[in-house]
């Protein structure tokens, strides 16, 4: 490709990723006429809607990966801080990005041997459970491995409590049912008592 071609297909990328990253599925028109492209440079570049909706989840996913194997790694903060930094990462990801979760549903319902990057670079990757596990076996001093596997499990269900909060207010209720955990303080907060809770 030469840079022109590697041009569009960045600029078709970019779009993709804010379009979906906010809104989640848009139309191959709807995107063309935003990046200034034809259709037809959709599908030159990327071969199907699919596969560039493929690209923009391993996008994301990469990105919090990255993040997340920082504050894992980080020789800065404590253990009970990376557990706080990695809730906070995880559950903000989440929440700015909720259309995520719904391309990687469409995307695993569309193809059944698609393996979603996020599960497979967050959820299931060895290295970020041995990781988790490792702070949390450090903070418990326990070597259990049954229970470190628990641990995770606990802490990964609370994160998507304040996700799933939101999203029944936004579309079933009137008024708030607990926080309001678009505020980062309030935010915050829950993960500390969750920390605190599965640590116990």
């Amino acid at each position: 490709m030469n840079d022109m071609e590697l041009d569009t297909k960045s600029k078709i990328m970019q779009y993709a990723i804010d379009m979906v990253g906010s809104r989640g599925d848009v139309t191959i028109r709807e995107l063309a006429e935003a990046a200034g492209v034809n259709v037809a440079s959709i599908n030159y570049y990327f071969g199907s809607k699919e596969n560039l909706l493929k690209e923009v989840e391993m996008h994301y996913s990469m990105a919090l990966y990255n993040v997340l194997y920082s504050i894992f790694t980080s020789t800065e903060l404590s253990p009970y801080d990376k557990l706080l930094e990695w809730a906070k990462t995880m559950s903000e990801f989440i929440s700015q990005y909720p259309a995520l979760i719904s391309l990687i549903v469409k995307l695993s319902l569309d193809d059944k041997n698609y393996t979603p990057v996020l599960i497979d670079k967050i959820y299931l990757n060895k290295e970020l459970q041995d990781m988790m596990q490792q702070i949390i076996g450090t903070i418990l001093k326990s070597e259990s491995k049954k229970l470190l596997k628990l641990k995770y499990l606990q802490l990964f269900s609370g994160i998507l409590g304040p996700v799933i909060n939101r999203l029944v207010e936004e579309n079933f209720s009137d008024s708030p049912l607990t926080l309001n955990f678009s505020s980062k303080d309030d935010l915050e907060e829950y993960m500390k008592l969750l920390i605190d809770a599965v640590l116990a």
